[in-house]
């Protein structure tokens, strides 16, 4: 704790010493370009330590991960557009690489597209090429963006917008991303889809719902996948607000049927709304099903596709929406100016106990097939603080995990410890 918030004030007073609103390079340089040309560049690094992985004391691993972005976007007419993103993601000092997610990502043609139409205004729009699909709060669909290469999908998606509604349609591939050389998408693993936005229906709210169809090989056989989901987020009077997501699944995956579901639940409430401190409460709840017997030929694990799944069920990604009951309250204020701390308290229990806990991507980590551990997975205590001024971004994290029944029965037992710090600038 001592650690974390020295490491705070000493971001603190580094940007209170920082202009909050320089003359970027890149708007300098588009200056000089033609109005139909645009250019920018993000920059971000990331060092990240981790303690006793996979709760084994002595397991310990860092690493410092670097990404660099150039975007360029030509616009000849209003109505149509080209946008290119180059990406240069690599790791530095990492000890222990055995399991880790893809950290490497070196020179690569992230994004290419054109749109006819603008996809945010125009009643209707195309974008065909490699792009980003990101949806709600990204929890089946999004981009990824906090891993060092994120996700892309080479995909066509038309936007139907007539009056307070917007419809998406599209069908794409998920990009494979490569150490080195240009990435391609997974031959025949598509992704069908559409995506209702409605802000009128209901006052003070927005309601969406999808249908996601996936199709395509898997480690159990043919994949094909329904996914349905309505989420429905706004506000409520006494100072709350809320968000709700419900999602069910059917299917194959090779011979055995898929039936699974899961449920968000998150409700907010600002506590001293005049407070220069802006302190704000919230109390969370997630489940996601799991498999009840796994020698039967029915699947009930649920399918998190593909989320930006980053601090959805605890700051370390170690326990991710499956077969999983998560409860989580905590608490975020504004200590000073363009700062944000949050606190909070994570709990996880097993849906099923025969089932087992899966990382944030999905890979299954513990699991006994008894189901004589025990449900309760554990806790985790998590403290980040983020400071943002317009291109400028700082955050630092800190999770503590500590083991619970299941843990000390089918791992060492040991508690985790997460530690993070984030630096990002678009220039």
């Amino acid at each position: 704790m001592k650690k974390f918030l020295f490491l705070l004030r000493a971001a603190t007073l580094y940007a209170e010493e920082t202009p909050h609103h320089p003359a970027l390079p890149s708007d300098l340089l588009n200056e000089q370009l033609p109005k139909w040309i645009r250019v920018s560049l993000q920059h971000r690094f990331r060092f990240e330590q981790y303690q006793a992985l996979r709760f084994r004391a002595g397991n310990d691993d860092h690493w410092l991960l670097n990404r660099l972005r150039m975007n360029v976007t030509l616009q000849p007419t209003q109505c149509w557009s080209v946008t290119f993103q180059g990406q240069d993601a690599r790791i530095f000092f990492q000890e222990n690489p055995t399991g880790a997610a893809s950290f490497t990502n070196r020179t690569d043609l992230r994004l290419a597209y054109t749109d006819f139409g603008q996809p945010g205004k125009s009643r209707i729009a195309l974008r065909f090429g490699r792009q980003e699909l990101a949806y709600g709060e990204e929890r089946v669909l999004g981009a990824a963006n906090w891993g060092n290469v994120a996700r892309t999908f080479d995909a066509v998606k038309i936007v139907l917008r007539p009056g307070p509604v917007q419809l998406d349609l599209f069908s794409a591939s998920v990009t494979k991303p490569l150490a080195r050389g240009l990435s391609h998408h997974l031959e025949g693993n598509n992704l069908h889809g559409a995506y209702l936005h409605h802000e009128k229906l209901i006052p003070r709210a927005t309601l969406e719902a999808y249908l996601l169809w996936r199709l395509g090989p898997s480690s159990r056989g043919a994949l094909d996948l329904k996914t349905t989901g309505l989420r429905l987020a706004g506000e409520l009077p006494a100072h709350l607000d809320y968000s709700t997501e419900f999602i069910a699944q059917t299917g194959a995956i090779g011979g055995s049927r898929m039936g699974a579901n899961a449920t968000h639940l998150i409700l907010y409430r600002s506590l001293s709304p005049a407070s220069r401190f802006k302190p704000r409460w919230f109390a969370e709840y997630n489940h996601a099903t799991g498999d009840r017997d796994p020698n039967d030929q029915k699947i009930s694990t649920f399918d998190q596709l593909y989320p930006t799944p980053h601090e959805k069920t605890g700051l370390a990604d170690q326990v991710g929406w499956q077969n999983i009951h998560h409860l989580a309250t905590g608490v975020n204020f504004t200590p000073w100016r363009r700062w944000t701390v949050r606190g909070s308290m994570q709990n996880w229990y097993l849906d099923q106990a025969r089932d087992g806990v899966y990382l944030t991507n999905g890979t299954l980590v513990f699991r006994d097939v008894t189901g004589c551990s025990g449900r309760h997975v554990g806790e985790e205590a998590d403290l980040t603080a983020i400071y943002t001024a317009g291109a400028q971004s700082i955050g630092l994290g800190y999770g503590h995990i500590f083991a619970g029944g299941f843990l000390r029965h089918v791992s060492p037992g040991h508690g985790l410890n997460y530690f993070y710090l984030n630096v990002g600038y678009r220039f």
